[in-house]
């Protein structure tokens, strides 16, 4: 059962005040003034090194912040705290929950920040009230919106998607690796290349943040949906966007197709983000898919060899009646003319 002990006023600083809690041995340590606390079945500490571990049932509290994990160790010196099995985390200032084999709490001696919080091993991170994030690693500056993650990066944030190895936010800028998609679903519009990077400026009136500017690389495959509701999927060597001026523009081999076939092949694209028309300059060339319509058969196609037939019976009849010395002209032009007798025409050719 864990003895809970109080302690006198210590360091007030954030993560020194967390770790400092590990002087004190053993059940469950308190620091009164700022609510912080580690707890766990079994707590051990060398006062020499400044090591510390944990173990069963561990749970640490830092300014609300709650981690639990099955043990934890770190040093008082080094401002450093480790937990491992099924790490369970909850930081409500900032709407995250976490989920994570391993996780570690460092202070920032500089003191400017809270310090920077990593997972490692099928970490599980949303924020509230929608966004998401899956990777094999993440670190977080924690008191800030950076981060960086890699390893299988799958998530939906600030209503952008994102599928890649690697995934970095640092102020208002944002990079990515080997990107499977990165989706705007503000812009709507999504693309995949070998490397993406831009800007993110928080929106005035609104309070949203969304991307200002982009630069995509190598592999560029970007879609959209047009103004008549058809696909469009646009390939180059890069990609540019640009909020300012409502263009993203797509350069090197830049091949164009639609939904309903019509292919624009040319040295660059414009995308105009208002009208989602897509123009072509340079070595400029269309192609049209036409389909072609399906051959009625007529309704009495089933008769036409019967017909067929009869019209040669008819042919053969008329050619034993025809007299001596008869044109053969007129012979092979009476079953088509039968409206004309053959007198009247003998008379006609008279």
């Amino acid at each position: 059962m864990a003895i809970k002990i109080k302690l006198k006023k210590i360091c007030a600083a954030a993560l020194c005040t967390l770790c400092g809690l590990l002087a004190v041995q053993p059940g469950t340590i308190y620091a009164a003034e700022t609510q912080n606390s580690l707890s766990a079945d079994d707590i051990r500490y060398d006062t020499n090194t400044g090591d510390a571990f944990a173990k069963g049932n561990v749970v640490i509290v830092k300014d609300r912040a709650v981690i639990k994990g099955a043990e934890a160790d770190g040093n008082t010196e080094k401002e450093i705290l480790r937990v491992r099995g099924n790490v369970d985390g909850k930081f409500p200032d900032e709407g995250v929950t976490l989920k994570s084999d391993r996780a570690s709490w460092t202070g920032d001696s500089t003191k400017k920040t809270d310090g920077t919080f990593e997972a490692q091993g099928n970490v599980k991170l949303t924020r509230e009230p929608k966004d998401w994030l899956n990777a094999d690693y993440v670190r977080w500056q924690m008191g800030t919106k950076n981060y960086w993650a890699k390893g299988k990066v799958n998530g939906v944030l600030d209503n952008r998607v994102i599928n890649s190895d690697e995934f970095t936010r640092i102020n208002d800028k944002f990079w990515a690796r080997e990107v499977r998609r990165y989706e705007d679903k503000v812009k709507k519009f999504a693309l995949s290349a070998k490397s993406v990077e831009g800007r993110i400026a928080e929106d005035p009136q609104t309070g949203d943040e969304g991307m200002t500017e982009m630069v995509a690389e190598k592999n560029v495959i970007f879609d959209y949906i047009d103004k008549e509701g058809k696909k469009t999927k646009i390939t180059g060597d890069k990609a540019v966007y640009s909020k300012a001026r409502g263009t993203v523009v797509v350069s090197g081999n830049t091949k164009a197709v639609r939904s309903d076939g019509k292919t624009v092949t040319a040295d660059t694209m414009v995308m105009h983000e208002d009208t989602k028309v897509v123009e072509a300059k340079g070595n400029s060339r269309i192609v049209f898919l036409v389909e072609e319509k399906e051959k009625k058969t007529p309704a009495n196609a089933k008769s036409a060899p019967k017909d067929e037939a009869k019209r040669a019976k008819e042919t053969k009849q008329a050619e034993k009646k025809a007299p001596e010395g008869e044109p053969e002209e007129s012979r092979r032009r009476r079953p088509d003319d039968q409206h004309i007798s053959y007198e009247e025409e003998e008379w006609v050719n008279d």
